[in-house]
């Protein structure tokens, strides 16, 4: 997810992608499945943590950031390879991907995920400061928050559906 080709540099993956996974990962894991792309709440919080690292950065670094096109794609990128990792072939992948998008943007629509953000704010200003630990710890609050804003918002379309 690196290089000339079209992708995040070294220093923006670990920026942006490494943390944002490892905090989803290990959200995944305090729910309660080891594997993050079993866990579509953890993955939909890996998805806006994303997004939310690269705004974020997008307006810190200025012209020194990836491309646009780049950085815009970096988030499906992030959750591909975690769905890759699952020992999906490619369509499994893409249909993934489809899902995972198309679920993010009615969560957005519906504002279920954005609040959250406070914390990605403060973990960003810790990883641009060396604060590694304190950034995993407000990314891991973003997850968990994004993760049971998913399931609140899940459990109430049930509800309503079955009226």
């Amino acid at each position: 997810m690196t290089g000339a080709e079209g992708l995040l540099s070294p220093e923006e993956y670990q920026l942006i992608a490494a943390p944002a996974l490892e905090a989803a990962a290990q959200a995944a894991a305090q729910r309660g499945d080891p594997h993050l792309y079993n866990d579509m709440a953890s993955m939909l919080a890996l998805l806006g943590l994303v997004n939310a690292l690269i705004r974020l950065y997008r307006d810190a670094a200025g012209d020194a950031a990836s491309p646009p096109a780049v950085l815009e794609a970096a988030p499906m990128a992030v959750c591909a390879l975690v769905f890759t990792e699952s020992g999906l072939g490619q369509e499994g992948v893409t249909a993934c991907l489809r899902a995972l998008a198309a679920a993010y943007l009615r969560l957005l629509k519906a504002g279920v995920l954005g609040p959250q953000e406070a914390y990605v704010e403060k973990a960003y200003i810790d990883l641009s400061n060396g604060h590694r630990a304190a950034a995993l710890q407000a990314l891991r609050q973003a997850a968990l928050a994004m993760a049971r804003a998913v399931d609140a918002w899940e459990a109430d379309e049930a509800g309503s559906e079955s009226l």
